[in-house]
């Protein structure tokens, strides 16, 4: 009877850890993560955006959008939930970026950044990276 016993109480403490890993992740470990899928995003973005937007017009005030991208560790609205968010830092970038994405009465859309979301090396990426970050996080546990 005593194997039984040890046995419950390993598995307990094995159901605990594997939940402390999983589930029970807090929002900022969450943030973590997807934080460094979001950079990996982040610089693709900025990369496409240069190689089909960028133009000699030189905007004193707002710049080129391709360097007017940023990553949040928060949801768009600013809650601290766990997500990354990557976009434009200033409405008239995100805007003109959505207008030439989607496409208007007066431009034929070019899906530039809908092509890289659905992109899988894109994906794949994102994914390596915050597993990445997933395994750091899941090591430094481990030492606790």
């Amino acid at each position: 009877m005593a194997d039984g016993v040890e046995m419950d109480d390993f598995l307990q403490q094995w159901l605990k850890k594997v939940k402390s890993i999983s589930t029970d992740l807090t929002p900022k470990e969450q943030e973590k993560i997807t934080a460094a899928g979001a950079e990996v995003f982040k610089d693709k973005l900025q990369q496409t955006t240069r190689e089909k937007h960028y133009s000699n017009h030189d905007d004193k005030v707002y710049g080129h959008a391709a360097d007017n991208i940023d990553m949040m560790k928060s949801d768009v609205d600013g809650d601290h939930n766990g997500v990354s968010t990557v976009g434009w830092n200033n409405r008239y970038h995100a805007m003109n970026m959505m207008r030439l994405n989607d496409g208007y009465k007066g431009y034929t859309a070019d899906h530039f950044v809908t092509n890289l979301v659905q992109d899988n090396s894109t994906s794949t990426a994102v994914l390596q990276a915050e597993s990445e970050a997933y395994q750091k996080l899941l090591n430094e546990k481990d030492d606790d």
